[in-house]
């Protein structure tokens, strides 16, 4: 009897095994073709941002998607998303232009990732109606892939201040 367990305690942890390394190739074949998916959303709302086109910026959500800017406030929805964007690009965002670099992905599924993202503002206009300074920060989504597509599920706008000194 003793042998017998052992047999199939072996036999289950090697399907375990090959299971878990088909899995794991299979994630890592999917990411890299993904990765390349997502970038390329980054990079289309990155320039719906600077061509100021709040319609065609908002089509890289989901129906069901969450912005949340720099000051917190939360825009839910694709076609809330839109009307957030519609009186920034005519006022304080008519001449901002962002530039963007992609710091990491991260596949927590293989249909849901996330990705950190450096931007640079410049070109905005504060509330006093004077060009703001060159502004840095965070973009932290949540993507998810519908239907073959990724899009944003979740973005949240975070802006980086001036580092404390070092003690």
């Amino acid at each position: 009897m003793t042998k017998m367990r052992l047999q199939l305690a072996t036999a289950i942890a090697t399907m375990l095994f090959v299971s878990l390394a088909l899995l794991g190739s299979r994630h890592a074949l999917a990411s890299g073709d993904d990765s390349a998916a997502i970038k390329h959303v980054v990079d289309g709302f990155t320039a719906d941002f600077n061509r100021h086109d709040s319609h065609a910026l908002s089509v890289w959500f989901t129906d069901d998607a969450d912005f949340i800017n720099v000051q917190q406030a939360v825009s839910q929805g694709r076609k809330n998303i839109e009307e957030h964007f519609v009186p920034l690009f005519s006022g304080r965002l008519k001449n901002a232009h962002r530039t963007v670099s992609v710091k990491s992905i991260r596949f927590i599924t293989p249909d849901v990732a996330s990705a950190n993202v450096d931007y640079e503002l410049t070109g905005a206009i504060n509330v006093n109606g004077t060009a703001d300074p060159m502004r840095k920060g965070l973009y932290d989504w949540v993507l998810v892939k519908q239907n073959g597509k990724w899009l944003i599920s979740v973005l949240h706008e975070s802006e980086l201040g001036t580092a404390a000194p070092a003690k």
